[in-house]
């Protein structure tokens, strides 16, 4: 399929050919074509999709949380990325000796089955996992704790199980942290992944019950350079933060109904923010919001800061985690089940882990529950759609013309990335493109849903063959050079979409 240099464009305006006037670009005849949507068409975009956990990394165990060590015969076909889980102490069991071989081991097994990879990665503790022999799921190492003065440590407990948190200003502690995301950036660039979670601070590093600090402006400086540290160290790549509440907080921060929005729960909204520092973590490039505890622990406070995040922003991209698994959740009756999937979309995620997390449990949702893999795959993410296009009805070689369309996005999240449009011209009763242009970027990633978004672009024809010819379009996510998938009924080839028919003359 070859380019041909017949085309010549501009994102903004074209200078006027010898003998032309603007009122003859605009005044010519226009053809309107509606594209045919399929409502039902289930997308597999880059960032976007169905989550499976995998926490391979810190768990080997027959009959553990390992999922590919309890169904090795699974693909999971539903699912499009694959969050791997581990500690930094699962990394770095002695000092500057960091050992991947197990987050490799994962991240191979489930890379060559198709999927995209997450790092689920905690410099906290993940608690349940620290009573295994030998421990895992510890957070900050053992050298680590054992420099850190007595003073600027914190044992602290949940579900009768300790962990220990430190004084994040500790000067030592900002060094090795630093040094281990290093460690972690340098391995990833030959290892691809799309988001890594930013789990700095507290209890399974979802940004809760961690240091106490003697006063609001302490904690506030700890979490800053918690920020500072992971968004510098790890520039480059996606950080999720968890903007879940903190019970150590003022109970005013989450009071409230944990199921619908209520404007006057939201009195301290200012104060919520700046007490976990996501006024902060908003102001960094690289930093998107998550949510765990999806589907039943979510209060009016975190609502508004998805909701002003996401209208404002846009800051994509945004991760739902379920707070319970799927069997649990089965008990409350399929009315509950559906809340939690509804809650989960109305937070504007890019992504939403399956019901259950991983395993079997996992498994047993997307083969009970094909219809809410259905739904969030078809609200998830980003849908977008040409509602109109249209170009002149006779598109005359060598004069100058405008391309118009209207765009929609369906989907609850937005696009990552300004995928930019190219136009395809085919001879009718031919496979073989004989034009291709470029239109440049579309700016789809401040695209949300319930607007219509207007694309015009001007253009021009040089020497192309009178005739007719399909026109068909494709948006290219410029970052891999592979085009998107568009929910259109008419698909010439993958990633070409046809629009219509139109008529090429030649020059006057």
């Amino acid at each position: 399929m070859g380019r041909c240099g017949a085309f010549v464009v501009s994102v903004l305006a074209i200078g006027l050919l010898a003998g032309q006037s603007l009122a003859d670009v605009t005044s010519a005849i226009y053809t309107t074509f509606t594209p045919k949507e399929d409502a039902t068409a289930l997308l597999h975009n880059p960032d976007m999709g169905w989550v499976l956990y995998e926490n391979y990394p810190l768990d080997q165990r027959p009959g553990g949380s390992s999922t590919l060590v309890n169904l090795p015969a699974e693909t999971f076909p539903e699912v499009d990325e694959v969050a791997l889980m581990f500690s930094w102490q699962d990394i770095e069991k002695s000092k500057d000796n960091y050992d991947f071989s197990n987050v490799d081991f994962a991240y191979d097994y489930w890379k060559s089955r198709g999927k995209r990879i997450q790092l689920r990665m905690s410099t906290e503790s993940l608690l349940w996992w620290s009573n295994l022999t030998p421990a895992s799921g510890k957070g900050i190492p053992d050298y680590v704790l054992d420099a850190v003065p007595a003073t600027q440590k914190q044992t602290r407990t949940c579900e009768g199980l300790s962990y220990v948190v430190v004084d994040a200003r500790d000067p030592y502690y900002q060094d090795r942290l630093g040094r281990f995301l290093q460690a972690v950036g340098k391995h990833f660039r030959t290892r691809p992944v799309t988001l890594i979670d930013l789990r700095g601070f507290g209890l399974w590093g979802e940004w809760h019950s961690g240091y106490r600090y003697n006063t609001v402006d302490d904690r506030v400086e700890a979490l800053r350079k918690i920020i500072d540290c992971w968004s510098a160290n790890l520039r480059g790549y996606t950080l999720a933060i968890s903007y879940s509440y903190d019970p150590d907080g003022p109970p005013e921060y989450y009071s409230g109904s944990t199921q619908a929005y209520s404007e006057k729960d939201t009195a301290h909204y200012a104060d919520f923010l700046r007490y976990s520092a996501f006024d902060y973590a908003l102001t960094k490039p690289n930093i998107v919001l998550r949510r765990d505890g999806v589907g039943g622990a979510v209060h009016s406070n975190e609502r508004r800061l998805i909701r002003d995040s996401f209208e404002t922003l846009p800051k994509g991209t945004m991760v739902c985690e379920f707070c319970g698994g799927y069997s649990a959740a089965k008990k409350g009756g399929d009315k509950w089940v559906q809340f939690m999937m509804d809650d989960a979309l109305s937070l504007h995620p890019n992504y939403i882990n399956l019901l259950g997390w991983q395993s079997e449990d996992a498994l047993s949702f997307c083969r009970e529950r094909p219809d809410l893999i259905k739904l969030g795959l078809l609200n998830m993410g980003y849908r977008l759609v040409p509602v109109e296009i249209s170009v002149p009805t006779r598109i005359q070689a060598g004069s100058p013309f405008e391309f118009r369309s209207l765009w929609a996005n369906r989907a609850a999240g937005c696009a990552t990335a300004d995928f930019t449009m190219k136009l395809l011209l085919t001879p009718l009763n031919s496979r073989k493109t004989t034009l291709e242009v470029e239109l440049g970027p579309l700016g789809t990633s401040k695209w949300t849903k319930g607007r219509y978004y207007a694309v015009n672009k001007q253009l021009a024809l040089g020497e192309v063959p009178p005739g007719a010819y399909d026109l068909s379009i494709e948006l290219t996510d410029p970052r891999t050079g592979k085009p998107i998938e568009l929910p259109l009924v008419d698909v010439s080839q993958p990633g070409h979409y046809r629009i219509g028919r139109v008529e090429i003359i030649g020059r006057p």
